[in-house]
């Protein structure tokens, strides 16, 4: 048996649980005007994601949003502008789409539950997490694949 034929069919045995998920990072300064291309960015990744104009465009304002707290609620170390910049990181799944917003900072307050952006975030995804490891904050949006798709 010829080697490419055997790779063929075993890449092809391999399940959606086994795949490794695609990953896109974009990394921006630590500023609203660069938001626009995390924005366009989140769009293009749903989009392959499989998911609905409706979708896309509640996916691409969620990470608008979760950009905007992480900026207003973090404070880049003054002495070092490039190692605040804003880095988003998606990951693809079979049923999930993460997308991981982070930036180092020097000082962090964690937006309140009840935060207006908070909840506009919550009302468009199906789970949200602040973290902070060490001097790095995380924001992580999850949303998950409907039934449907």
């Amino acid at each position: 048996m010829d080697p490419e034929s055997q790779s063929e069919r075993t890449s092809s045995t391999v399940s959606e649980a086994e795949a490794e998920p695609e990953t896109v990072l974009v990394r921006v300064p630590a500023d609203p005007d660069y938001l626009a291309v995390i924005r366009s960015a989140s769009a293009h990744v749903a989009t392959k994601f499989g998911c609905t104009l409706s979708e896309v465009a509640d996916l691409r304002l969620a990470v608008d949003e979760a950009s905007g707290l992480l900026l207003r609620h973090t404070v880049g170390d003054r002495r070092d502008p490039g190692a605040g910049d804003l880095e988003c990181l998606f990951v693809l799944e079979p049923a999930v789409l993460r997308v991981v917003l982070s930036r180092q900072a020097q000082d962090v307050a964690r937006p309140a539950d009840d935060d207006f952006g908070w909840t506009i975030l919550s009302a468009l995804v199906d789970d949200i997490i602040w973290r902070v490891d060490g001097p790095t904050v995380h924001v992580e949006i999850v949303k998950r694949r409907t039934a449907g798709s």
